[in-house]
Order: structure tokens, then C-alpha cells, then sequence
């Protein structure tokens, strides 16, 4: 079949950038065609707190500093700027290579749907493609402008509950599906609350490729000889968390290294593939990223977890799906120094038995369609 992706596409996200390449590879494993409705979004949710200065300068947030204060942000912003076009650049020269984008886009303009001749079926996720609170939230992502059958892989809402405005919206959408899956328990709750349809928790698709298929795109990529922890944080850490961290890598002899931060401008820069080279290579991980955990995972490395502080509804129930899945409730950082190590034979066994049935759901799927 020629499948549609209807996901989430963001430039300067890992983890989405990750999930799409992962989804498609895991459709044309199985014979299919597979493309991906461009339709670039940015969303704000995901964005580090040191991108967002410039939005903050234009809404007067600085207005009581002083004028030295301003100046140095606003030079800073130059070169955010450009680091920002590089960031960007690399994303997308990452996307050109590894993920089959339509050559056309889609939007909430959009009136022209001719392509939808040419697909035979749309799977909707993974990433937060359902949740309410993204301005790029619309009727789309439930497929409104095709009759074509639809499913969804591991679709995630990102929160736990959906205002009562949003309702009708949900449940006429996922009421036209053929066979629904999500990410969380939460995700199938609401679903079942919202329509008439069952839902299925699977794995992110991430979590469906091998450490090899991954390690293929970091072929040719730098040989770290330091040894180091890698830090990736999209809210932000509190003092405490930070002094924590430090002391971790000063006890170990490690270095800190720290992605989506202005402070390392390498890696501010680095693509989705360098992305995978750092977890390879990093002896610990610290992060309150959903991805971040996920690679941590496949690449059998010590991590902690932390709660995401920012402004919004808390996005933990994907890793809490996650942790009860594989048995590693334990790895929420807990303000304490016990270090407990993770047993990761008994971690790939409960992560091999959630592939197949992850797997399961999605070729039953497929075949229903098929036939």
C-alpha cells in the first residue's frame, strides 16, 4: 500500500524528527510506500526556555532591567539568530536524507486534497499529533478531508484530560478511524472516554528499531575519546537539579555535556543523527525528555528522569506508560544519591514482549485495510 503519515513535523525537535524516520522505516519493513505529509510546525511546548528570549524582549518582559541587561540579551539574540538558521539547516538537510516528505504541504488553508487519489491509507502519530493545546491543533490530524482508511500508531494527546470545548471535535474525529493506538494510558482513557472506539497502547516506534538500525545513521560520526554525561532538559531544571547533576559527573571524573542550550553552540547545532551519536557514547543521562529516556533505553545507559518544570499540564504520563511497561518506575530522580543501577537484561525482555504486541497491532491493522 502507499501509506500517508500524518505526524507532527517540526524541524528543531529530536525526538519528533526521530519518530517520524522510525515510524516510516518500521512501514517500509513491511512493504509499504511510505510518505509524510509535510506540514511544518514548530511547537512551543517543546521549546527550551533560552530560545523563547526573543518572543519575551518583544512582549516586554525585560522592561524593568537595566538598559546593560537588554543590550547583552539583544546581542546574544544576534547570535541566536544565526546559530538558530544553522539549527534549522541541519534538521532539515537530516529530514531530505532519511525521511520521504510530500512534495506538496498541508495547513488549516488548505483547499486543494488531490493527492489523497494516490494514498491508500493514512496512519495518524505518533508524537503529540492530539493534543489540544498546540495552536497547529485541528480536524487534520483526524483526516477530515479523505473518505481513505485511517489508523493511528501510538497517536499521543500529551496531556491527561480535554476541556469540554474540545470534545465534539475529538469525538467525531476518532470515530472516523479504522483502528486506534496510542502512546499512554492516558491516551486510551480519553479516546474510550470521547468516542466509541477502543484503543490499544503501543510503544513509540522509536522503540521499534534495533540499536543497529539506529547506529546506522551515526555512521562516520565523531569518536568522543572524554568521557562524559549528557545533559538534555526542555523545561527547566531547578538549582537543586543542576547542583545534583554537577556533583554526579565531579564524583565520576565526567564531563557535562549539554544539548539545546546556548552555552554549547556545537551541540546547539547538532543534528538528529549527532543526537544519536551522543547517547551512544555518554556513560549517564539526565533529562525530563520523553526521547531522551527512550535512547537512554536502547543504548543500555544509566538515567534519571526528572519532572518537567514549565509552563503548561504535565506531559509525564508517556513516561509513566513507559517506566511501568519495561519495570523502571525506580529511574524518576528522587532528590536522593542512591545511583541504583538498571538491570537491562530484564529491561530488553519486557521491552522485546511490548514489540511484538506493538507490532502485532500495527500489521493487523494494515492487513484489516489490505483486504
Amino acid at each position: 500500500m502507499k501509506i500517508a503519515i500524518d505526524t507532527i513535523v517540526d524541524y528543531s525537535n529530536y525526538g519528533n524528527r526521530l519518530q517520524n524516520y522510525a515510524l516510516q522505516k518500521v512501514l517500509e519493513n513491511q512493504g509499504h510506500e511510505v510518505i509524510t505529509l509535510k506540514n511544518y510546525t514548530h511547537v512551543e511546548a517543546d521549546e527550551p526556555k533560552s530560545v523563547r528570549i526573543k518572543r519575551l524582549l518583544r512582549e516586554g518582559h525585560f522592561i524593568d532591567k537595566s538598559y546593560r541587561k537588554i543590550v547583552k540579551k539583544w546581542k546574544g539574540l544576534r547570535q541566536s539568530k544565526k546559530y538558530n538558521a544553522l539549527r534549522v539547516q541541519n534538521f532539515v538537510a537530516f529530514t531530505n536524507t532519511y525521511i520521504h516528505e510530500s512534495n506538496y504541504e498541508i495547513n488549516q488553508d488548505t483547499t486543494d486534497f488531490s493527492f489523497d487519489e494516490d494514498i491508500d491509507c493514512y496512519v495518524v502519530g505518533s508524537d503529540q499529533v492530539w493534543n489540544c493545546n498546540f495552536s497547529r491543533f485541528s480536524s487534520f490530524d483526524f483526516i477530515s478531508f479523505s473518505t481513505k482508511p485511517r489508523i493511528s500508531y501510538a497517536a499521543s494527546f500529551g496531556i491527561n484530560d480535554v476541556p469540554d470545548k474540545f470534545v465534539p471535535a475529538y469525538k467525531t474525529g476518532l470515530n472516523t478511524f479504522d483502528d486506534i493506538s496510542v502512546r499512554e494510558e492516558a491516551g486510551k482513557r480519553l479516546v474510550e472516554q470521547m468516542s466509541d472506539k477502543n484503543a490499544e497502547v503501543v510503544l513509540d516506534p522509536t522503540l521499534l528499531l534495533s540499536p543497529t538500525e539506529w547506529l546506522s545513521l551515526a555512521v562516520n560520526r565523531k569518536e568522543y575519546t572524554e568521557k562524559y554525561i549528557l545533559v538534555y532538559f526542555l523545561g527547566s531544571p531547578t538549582r537543586k537539579d543542576k547542583q545534583y547533576i554537577k556533583q554526579y559527573a565531579k564524583k565520576r571524573h565526567l564531563q557535562v555535556k549539554q544539548l539545546v542550550t546556548y552555552a554549547d553552540l556545537d551541540l546547539w547545532v547538532a543534528d538528529p543523527a549527532e543526537f544519536i551519536n551522543l547517547f551512544s557514547q555518554a556513560e549517564a543521562i539526565f533529562t525530563d525528555s520523553f526521547h531522551a529516556c527512550v535512547f537512554s533505553i536502547m543504548f543500555d545507559k544509566y538515567f534519571e528522569a526528572f519532572t518537567r518544570h514549565y509552563d503548561g499540564p504535565s506531559m509525564n504520563s508517556r513516561l509513566e506508560t513507559l517506566f511501568r511497561d519495561l519495570g523502571l518506575e525506580e529511574r524518576w530522580h528522587r532528590n536522593d544519591s542512591n545511583y541504583q543501577e538498571i538491570d537491562y537484561v530484564k529491561v530488553k525482555e519486557r521491552l522485546a514482549q511490548r514489540q511484538r504486541e506493538s507490532m502485532q497491532f500495527l500489521t493487523r491493522a494494515l492487513s484489516a485495510i489490505e483486504r
